[in-house]
């Protein structure tokens, strides 16, 4: 991939959106399981090569951070948020608007993880298990070095984006 060769969040955010509804959701059981287990592990799993316009190629990795997680991570909640972002995404996407980009707050442990360039877009999947509200967000980070780009699954708190009226609602049901 040419220096030069920029993806835009929207792009990205399809196909991320493509590559974790073929990837997680649409993979036979025991492949998606598997998936879960390195992520749970902190470990990236690549997901494809994606030939670029130019003839080059891109990496396509996938990570998670789940220490904002509400309740114990297992593969069917996991797999609930996957496909509830990937949900979100697609609404978001077919709008035609361009995707809201967040840089997060720098912390000590992101540039320890080496994900310092990590950006992350405005759809949040929302799940509900067992009446533990938990939010994931696509995050993105390309490598600096190498054609390399990391989608990850990060889990953030999902009290932040309850409104007053939404508190007020949930609490009185």
């Amino acid at each position: 991939m040419q220096k030069g060769q920029v993806l835009e969040a929207n792009q990205l955010a399809t196909i991320a959106a493509n590559l974790l509804n073929n990837g997680v959701l649409e993979a036979e059981r025991t492949t998606a399981k598997r998936i879960f287990r390195e992520l749970e592990g902190r470990r990236k799993v690549t997901l494809t090569q994606l030939k670029m316009e130019d003839g080059g190629t891109v990496r396509m990795d996938l990570a998670m951070d789940a220490r904002a997680f509400n309740g114990s991570l297992n593969f069917s909640a996991w797999r609930d948020g996957v496909l509830a972002l990937v949900a979100r995404l697609s609404d978001d996407l077919r709008t035609g608007k361009p995707l809201p980009v967040f840089k997060p707050l720098d912390t000590e442990e992101q540039g320890s993880d080496g994900v310092s360039d990590l950006n992350l877009i405005g759809s949040v999947g929302g799940t509900n298990h067992d009446g533990m509200i938990n939010a994931v967000m696509l995050g993105l980070a390309p490598d600096p070095e190498r054609p390399i780009v990391t989608f990850s699954l990060i889990y953030v708190d999902p009290d932040q984006f309850l409104s007053a009226d939404a508190a007020s609602t949930s609490s009185s049901s």
